[in-house]
């Protein structure tokens, strides 16, 4: 395989635009990830809450 890919018109083409395109998605895709598992830990927390304020509310002769 040629070191010359670069100075090829496909080898431009791929690190002038596929490249910067890829680094973008992929950023893009860590911000939704990171959203997502943000998401995620919110409803969980939320859910956890709720199961606390459900048993703390629950007669004794309904606890486990």
């Amino acid at each position: 395989m040629s070191n010359d890919f670069f100075r090829t018109r496909m080898g431009q083409r791929f690190y002038e635009a596929t490249m910067p395109k890829i680094a973008d998605q992929l950023e893009r895709l860590n911000a939704n990830i990171e959203a997502l598992v943000a998401e995620l830990r919110e409803q969980r927390r939320r859910a956890e809450m709720k199961d606390a304020r459900d048993h703390a509310a629950a007669p004794e002769e309904h606890r486990g």
